[in-house]
């Protein structure tokens, strides 16, 4: 049975409306083999925030003006390498040796993460390795980007791994939400896994050269291809026309 997508009306921190904690208030061509499908500027090209010979910007939350950008919210209650929460990155479209930004949440919190006008890239969840200058692309991606006048694209993607659940919703209020809040990796079958370079063991990616039938098979059992990307002619994509997004990550493997 495929799960599906419920709207949570609830503000936050009174969570779960539907399981899925809340805040109140067109496609382009890619090569999906290198999974890009971002919502690029009018000219085609991307105006980087960050250059990869800068040192990673570390925050624990910026001030929240209203400006557009991302409330991420750690559901995790894990203590994940001894640091009392879990690591987020955020990295850049072809950007993927040297992160944009970090930070660190503890379990139930959450922050605002001020980004750059031009951002387009991912948040996934990491530790202390994805700071070694060397590529970590296997997880869970939550992608963002912004737009010119300021509204926001998003979508969750398990093109490249899922190392656990994450849920992305609009704060322009309309609501509008994609991923999914289902633990898959605890009963999933032999053969759907791949070894992260932490060491943990994580569902595989299912695109690209050595894909993973087996994961794609256990995934789309339970996920609807038009909530989280699985499939590279289906583009499970929100808008927010603030540019302002909530991001939840659940328990998931670092």
């Amino acid at each position: 049975m495929r799960l599906a997508l419920s709207i949570a009306g609830a503000s936050f921190p009174s969570y779960f409306a539907y399981g899925f904690p809340a805040l109140s208030s067109q496609k382009i061509p890619r090569d999906i083999s290198i999974h890009r499908h971002y919502h690029r500027n009018d000219n085609g090209t991307q105006i980087f925030c960050h250059n990869e010979t800068q040192s990673p910007i570390f925050t624990l939350g910026d001030l929240d003006y209203g400006a557009p950008g991302v409330i991420l919210v750690n559901y995790d209650s894990g203590s994940h390498d001894k640091i009392n929460g879990t690591m987020y990155f955020f990295y850049e479209s072809d950007h993927d040796y040297v992160p944009y930004k970090y930070t660190i949440l503890s379990p139930w919190s959450h922050a605002y993460i001020n980004l750059c006008p031009t951002f387009e890239g991912r948040i996934v969840r990491g530790n202390y390795l994805n700071l070694d200058g060397r590529t970590h692309n296997l997880g869970t991606w939550a992608e963002v980007n912004w737009h010119p006048d300021g509204s926001a694209w998003g979508d969750v993607s398990l093109l490249q791994g899922n190392d656990g659940a994450v849920v992305i919703q609009s704060l322009d209020g309309i609501n509008k939400m994609k991923g999914f809040a289902v633990d898959l990796l605890a009963s999933a079958p032999e053969g759907a896994w791949a070894r992260k370079d932490t060491g943990s063991w994580c569902l595989d990616k299912i695109v690209g050269p050595n894909a993973n039938k087996i994961t794609k098979s256990w995934e789309a059992k339970y996920l609807d291809p038009w909530n989280v990307y699985l499939e590279g002619d289906i583009d499970p994509v929100i808008n927010s026309n603030n540019g302002r997004f909530q991001v939840t990550f659940y328990e998931g493997v670092i």
